[in-house]
């Protein structure tokens, strides 16, 4: 890479963070013109014709609309990326930086109007900008006070989850990641999760040929058998009577062919590991643990085995 496409790089890489992708181009542009295999400047053009439309002009659309655009248009950027042989890291946090500041100014400009939930919504969205951002305790502040607002919130606990592996506090983030994902996995909305603990687990799934909400249900599943996510709590007595409920419920729901059982499954799994934890817990009587675990022998033979091994 020449000296000029260096300085056009990082002039870009600035007006980029700034929300600036046509000035940015512009100048990389130019610089092209005499370096034409430069495959960062390739990058970073294609990504600021993206991006202009979205970042450049908001329409007739209110400030909560917006952030919602850009953090929408961001997951369809991600796909782009993903088709990248190797996106230039700075461009990349270049846009992150520009794209979040931006939709968190829409999100703090926003009136959610006095109502709770879109108030809620508001403070997890702005969490969400923090993060990426790398604040990370401000992204902490703002989703905490969402979950306050917002009872049993799958999405929400496993952003605040994040946000706590992120912040080092590892054993606070495996607690929430799995409350999470017990309480509904297939509402965690993958996309807006970054951590490296999650990331791990995810990363192991697809690699079993896991994928969209299958990936989701068997994700509390592996997490466990990779001991990642390995942190438990006990059961309140109205948590277990719901849990013995949703245990009996789908597995005569594994009865009627007519339903999907590879969605039923890794629920069903995840379901005995927790009244697992809950018989070992309380001294429960070791037969109720084998009866669970011959349940699990049934389901799937593989993962019985690596439970218990």
């Amino acid at each position: 890479m020449g000296i000029h496409s260096d300085s056009a790089l990082a002039q870009a890489h600035s007006l980029i963070a700034q929300a600036e992708p046509s000035k940015a181009r512009a100048l990389m542009e130019d610089a092209i013109t005499s370096d034409l295999d430069n495959a960062d400047l390739v990058f970073a053009i294609k990504s600021c014709k993206f991006w202009e439309p979205c970042m450049e002009d908001r329409g007739t659309l209110d400030s909560y609309e917006y952030g919602e655009s850009l953090v929408n248009r961001w997951k369809q950027y991600q796909v782009i990326i993903d088709h990248e042989e190797a996106p230039s890291e700075k461009t990349l946090y270049a846009f992150k930086k520009g794209v979040f500041s931006l939709a968190l100014e829409s999100y703090q400009n926003a009136s959610d109007g006095r109502n709770e939930e879109l108030h809620a919504e508001l403070c997890r969205k702005r969490g969400l900008c923090y993060k990426r951002l790398g604040s990370y305790e401000k992204a902490l502040d703002c989703l905490a006070e969402a979950c306050s607002l917002k009872e049993l919130s799958a999405p929400l606990i496993a952003e605040l989850a994040d946000c706590y592996d992120l912040c080092g506090e590892t054993v606070k983030a495996k607690l929430l990641f799995r409350e999470a994902f017990f309480v509904d996995a297939r509402k965690v909305n993958l996309d807006y999760l970054d951590s490296p603990l999650i990331q791990t687990v995810i990363q192991y799934v697809k690699k079993e040929g896991y994928a969209g909400t299958a990936l989701q249900e068997w994700i509390p599943v592996y997490g466990v058998i990779i001991h990642v996510l390995d942190k438990k709590r006990e059961l309140r007595a109205q948590e277990l009577g719901r849990l013995k409920q949703e245990i009996f419920a789908r597995e005569n729901e594994r009865k009627d062919p007519a339903n999907d059982e590879a969605l039923i499954k890794p629920r069903l799994m995840n379901l005995y590991f927790w009244l697992i934890d809950y018989y070992s817990a309380t001294k429960d009587s070791l037969s109720k643990i084998n009866e669970i675990l011959l349940k699990i022998k049934l389901l799937d033979a593989d993962i019985h085995k690596q439970y218990v091994g």
